[in-house]
Parts: structure tokens; C-alpha cells; sequence
């Protein structure tokens, strides 16, 4: 088995404008503290060529990437804390 680095975004499109509003998500983050989530804002295009394994029709839900995936997106993966997966 492989192991690769992922970790879990959410994501919603904007119902207005078409866009995917995309959160990084973190299981230690509190969600009353202080600190800031890292989100984007992607274009449906870009969103698509860089997960294309996502389903057009889809308005919202969760997925794991890899980092070069995040990064693609515009994540800053230096600040990410990072989770590792087995994928046969």
C-alpha cells in the first residue's frame, strides 16, 4: 500500500455568481476560537480541471485532496496540518 498525504476541504457553490467557496478543514479547529479557516474562493473552471474526479452536478459536499491538489486550489500548505492516508 502507498501512503499519501491528504487532507479534507469542504466546499459550496455560490448559487449567484457559480463559484465554489472552498474551506480547509481542521478537526482540532474549535469553532468559537479566534483563529482564522483558511477559505477561497475558486472559479468553476479551475475547480473542475484540478478535481476532476468531482461530479458537475455537485452543489456541495466534502472530499479529501492531496497537497499538490490544495496548493492548486490556493491553499497555503506550509500552515496545514497534515493527515495521512493508506490508498491501495
Amino acid at each position: 500500500m502507498e501512503q499519501t498525504t491528504v487532507i479534507e476541504i469542504g466546499y459550496v457553490r455560490d448559487h449567484r455568481t457559480g463559484n465554489f467557496i472552498v474551506t480547509l478543514i481542521d478537526e482540532s479547529f474549535h469553532p468559537n476560537s479566534n483563529r482564522r479557516r483558511q477559505q477561497i474562493v475558486v472559479l468553476p473552471g479551475a475547480f473542475f480541471r484540478i478535481l476532476p474526479k468531482i461530479d458537475r452536478r455537485s452543489i456541495a459536499n466534502t472530499v479529501y485532496v492531496t497537497l499538490e491538489q490544495a496548493a492548486g486550489l490556493g491553499f497555503i500548505v506550509s500552515k496545514i496540518p497534515l493527515t495521512v492516508e493508506a490508498i491501495a
